[in-house]
């Protein structure tokens, strides 16, 4: 009886043995993807602070062409009126010609 107490307690220690070993190469494993996680999460967070200062510029350089994009509607709409005064006179013009006619 002394020696199957002596094989179960083996077996027990050896089973304890494996599932720690197991459970440490897990934790390593692990503990490599969180070194490799934050060292992305540094990465990125280097990335964002660079967008966010090429985004800063490119507001910028929106809100200047917004500026000329009005001035340019003002001349726009101005010479819309001007052609149509032209047009207006060119056609009272073409009216008096047919007249002289």
């Amino acid at each position: 009886m002394g020696i199957l107490q002596w094989v179960i307690v083996g077996a027990l220690a050896y089973v304890i043995y494996y599932l720690i070993n197991k459970y440490e190469k897990r934790v390593e494993e692990l503990t490599r993807l969180i070194e490799l996680n934050r060292e992305e999460i540094k990465s990125n967070r280097e990335k964002i602070a660079k967008n966010a200062e090429a985004v800063a510029v490119h507001h910028e350089k929106i809100t200047k062409h917004e500026e000329v994009v009005a001035v340019h509607h003002e001349k726009i709409t101005a010479n819309a009126e001007g052609i149509s005064h032209n047009k207006k006179r060119l056609e009272l013009n073409q009216e008096i010609i047919e007249k002289l006619k």
